[in-house]
């Protein structure tokens, strides 16, 4: 199954137990720590500062989000040496990339 997933389910995981930002189609941002994660990018996060489209902060325990309502997802600098994208940048793809 592992070997199906994509790029950006595959960093998704790599990610888990770091602090994430992902914002919903509607306009909200969560930031909080990665716990879990799926193929389907559900996300669970704990320990949450929920920023409303009209700037107001909530402070959540924990929150669930489903994948198919995430429009972004903001990875820790971290990352930037996973061995998913080293692959990836030696065959000249990824973001490293000019475009014209």
């Amino acid at each position: 199954m592992a070997a199906q997933l994509g790029v950006p389910v595959k960093l998704l995981f790599e990610a888990e137990s770091h602090k994430i930002s992902v914002e919903l189609k509607k306009g909200s941002i969560f930031r909080g720590i990665l716990g879990e994660s799926d193929e389907s990018m559900n996300c669970h996060l704990s320990d949450v500062l929920k920023t409303n489209p009209d700037g107001s902060v909530t402070k959540l325990e924990a929150v669930y989000l489903r994948g198919s309502h995430i429009r972004l997802v903001v990875l820790p600098d971290l990352l930037e040496g996973a061995p998913i994208l080293k692959g990836k940048l030696a065959k000249g793809g990824g973001a490293k990339r000019k475009r014209d």
